[in-house]
């Protein structure tokens, strides 16, 4: 087996993630590649359910989601839960104190229940429970590097605290080892170390590429799940001169940021979709005094509060549309963490260049999921700053020159000769306030004439699957990963299946769809919102070219990411629609 899905559950409080993350940054230290999914409640403490997934492999996986190989349960609910997600032989290790004894179940799993507070105490059951998959897998070797990352994890609390945890992962170590009554065979599992890499969230991961493009502010308002890249970047900003600002509410944080990047300053902020209702104003402004800005919306289930915790791609409309006016901006949507760190790179480079406010979409899927991802070279990365003119004494500087491109040489509070102001209002080359319609046409257009050039410089759609495949599949963000993986199911299948991601949604090059859909005979568009915003407000425009493509939507509004086996299933649903049709036409035509 060189491919391993753990899933560890409980209730808040029982240490559910701090135990998850342990083990998957102990594993990426080993050299495997780790995949994670984690899902918490709002509430601090209560009732809520905390599940954490992570997946093991010697090669890079695409997506945590999907059915467990071992699942931990900490409290008796989540058993039940999750019974359905283990696969046959797969193995259940649950709390005998809690379920004394285990309701009978059709599947064919290996179930150990065991007295975990007997082995540590009531606090540290998640780490005896860690310490027997530990034992269980004894052969990937992690023992001592877990012991290392206990003390990392803890290091700021009382020794007393560190040495439990410790000693509560060697006591279910041992007990695997030496009392446990083995029915499986997971003690074979062995994989291969690739070597060094780096393991990171999305947030952490937009976090640092805003510091490798050279933000060195960042306004923000804490808001889940964005405020890992507030936290983050308040820790590393100031080791490079930079600060972190913490505002009384979204207005203000990106305020401060425009603030910031008119005086010179690479600036960002983050939020999710409340907050990026309250930045629609300054976004206009942003647009309309042509100034640099990258805003991060990890989105989450909305609208008004929601769920804070749980994921889903609906703020797409207010990327898109949002403000008021013509406004233009650039959206990018990465599809895993390793592109939010290279679609970071680009928003700040474009936002630099074409001097726009530049958009991240992520979400509570992919802004908390954490990933290995292969070493960086930061010298080879392509830094873009904002054009400056060549001003000398004397020099008229007009700082809305009407250029070719619609780029207009800006300089910094501060620079010689380059002194100007800034004004919320439509304005000539100079600045000067007009109400005149000709002028209003000329900036318009002007503002405009920059997307028209950026669309040259944006990544190419990443495509996945088979080039002759009747069915294809668009959609974009976090699905990736389990859209990518049920196409690979379908392959085993004989279903043949092409994706197409575009990683800039706005302004959308629409060859990218239209160059796609041109040999298929139906495209399924995944995306998880209800009101299918990506399929009505782009791909059915796209379609008039192929009057014959047939468009579907499969949408997920429930708070949870897609699993690679509901995508599958869906495949093989429109396929066998699809051969249908085709065998209907055939017999109808020979008959003819």
């Amino acid at each position: 087996m060189k491919d391993l899905r753990i899933k560890i559950s409980g209730t808040s409080g029982q240490g559910i993630i701090s135990a998850g993350d342990i083990l998957s940054y102990a594993t990426a230290r080993k050299g495997y590649y780790v995949t994670t999914y984690r899902a918490f409640p709002s509430e601090i403490r209560g009732d809520g359910k905390c599940y954490y997934t992570l997946r093991i492999s010697e090669e890079k996986t695409l997506t945590a989601t999907g059915d467990s190989d071992i699942l931990i349960c900490l409290d008796e609910d989540t058993i039940y839960e999750g019974l359905d997600t283990i696969k046959d032989d797969g193995i259940l290790i649950y709390d005998k104190d809690i379920v004394p004894e285990l309701k009978k179940t059709n599947k064919n799993i290996i179930t150990y229940g065991i007295s975990l507070k007997s082995l540590g105490n009531e606090r540290a059951r998640n780490m005896v429970a860690l310490g027997i998959v530990v034992g269980l897998l004894k052969n990937l070797h992690l023992e001592e590097q877990i012991l290392k990352d206990i003390e990392l994890r803890y290091k700021a609390k009382a020794q007393e605290v560190i040495d439990s945890n410790k000693n509560a992962l060697n006591s279910g170590f041992k007990y695997a080892l030496e009392k446990l009554k083995r029915k499986d065979n997971y003690e074979c599992v062995k994989m291969e170390s690739t070597g060094a890499k780096l393991i990171m969230s999305g947030n952490e991961a937009i976090g640092f590429a805003a510091l490798c493009a050279g933000c060195r502010l960042f306004a923000g308002y804490p808001i889940t799940p964005a405020t890992e890249i507030m936290e983050w970047l308040a820790k590393e900003l100031p080791k490079l001169g930079g600060k972190m600002i913490q505002c009384e509410d979204e207005i203000a944080a990106i305020n401060y940021a425009l603030g910031s990047s008119f005086a010179g300053v690479k600036s960002m902020t983050a939020t999710s979709g409340p907050g990026l209702s309250l930045m629609q104003e300054a976004i206009g402004l942003a647009s309309m005094a042509e100034l640099p800005i990258v805003i991060a919306d990890v989105q989450r289930s909305g609208p008004s509060t929601g769920m804070p915790t749980k994921t889903e791609q609906s703020d797409l409309f207010a990327a898109l549309y949002g403000t008021h006016g013509d406004c233009p901006k650039i959206v990018l949507a990465p599809m895993n963490v390793e592109d939010c760190f290279y679609q970071t790179i680009n928003a700040f480079n474009f936002a630099e260049q074409y001097q726009v406010p530049v958009i991240i979409l992520s979400d509570a899927s992919l802004g908390p999921r954490r990933e290995c991802v292969d070493l960086i070279d930061l010298k080879k990365l392509k830094i873009i700053d904002r054009t400056k003119p060549k001003l000398k004494k004397g020099d008229i500087y007009n700082r809305y020159e009407d250029t070719q491109t619609g780029i207009s040489p800006i300089t910094s509070v501060g620079d010689k000769y380059g002194e100007h102001t800034i004004t919320g209002l439509e304005h000539t080359i100079s600045n000067a306030p007009t109400p005149s319609p000709e002028v209003h046409k000329q900036m318009t257009e002007k503002r405009f004439r920059k997307l028209e050039t950026a669309t040259t410089k944006f990544s190419k759609a990443k495509t996945y699957g088979s080039d002759d495949a009747s069915i294809g599949i668009i959609s974009w963000g976090s699905t990736s990963g389990a859209v990518f993986e049920a196409i690979d199911k379908a392959k085993k299948k004989n279903i043949k299946v092409q994706a197409l991601y575009p990683r800039t949604l706005y302004p959308l090059p629409t060859t990218w769809i239209k160059d796609f859909i041109k040999n298929k005979e139906v495209i399924i568009v995944i995306e998880a919102n209800y009101n299918a915003q990506f399929k009505s407000t782009i791909v059915e425009r796209c379609t008039h070219i192929n009057r014959g493509t047939e468009v579907l939507e499969f949408l997920k509004y429930d708070g949870t990411p897609f699993f690679p086996e509901e995508i599958l299933e869906e495949i093989e649903k429109v396929d066998k629609i699809q051969k249908e049709k085709n065998e209907i036409s055939t017999n109808k035509h020979t008959h003819f």
